[in-house]
């Protein structure tokens, strides 16, 4: 081990939900119905949990938003059981898209999106200068 200032392992970083973008291209229309299917499935899927407000499935952005370069829609959720079930649901059924798994901390947007950051598919490129 070196001397000096040690990085604990033991640190406590709260983690209050987690958001799930899933990437697409807006003038594509197969990608545009590979990510209207792929949520459709998703609330069939976890009915349950939307209907129970565990889980959150927002509309599908046909343009740039925030920091996304390309269109996406967005689910998000606040109970640690839910990741378990869903971060292998999206592995196995993403398809061609692209998807990005973030929590909310309180290191901020920035270290949230892209050192906290889980990639499932090929990684999108942020514009990390609105963050």
């Amino acid at each position: 081990m070196s001397k000096g200032k040690e990085e604990s392992f033991n640190e406590e970083l709260k983690i209050k939900s987690y958001d799930i973008h899933t990437y697409y291209f807006q003038s594509n229309e197969n990608s545009v119905k590979e990510a209207t299917a792929l949520r459709d499935k998703l609330a069939k899927d976890f009915a349950k949990d939307v209907e129970n407000k565990d889980l959150n499935i927002y509309k599908l952005w046909d343009r740039p938003i925030g920091p996304h370069p390309y269109a996406m829609w967005e689910c998000d959720f606040n109970k640690p059981e839910l990741f378990a079930r869903i971060v292998p649901w999206f592995q196995l059924n993403h398809g061609s898209l692209s998807v990005l798994v973030h929590p909310h901390t309180d290191k901020g947007s920035l270290t949230d999106h892209t050192d906290f950051a889980i990639w499932i598919g090929e990684k999108v490129p942020l514009i990390t200068s609105v963050l």
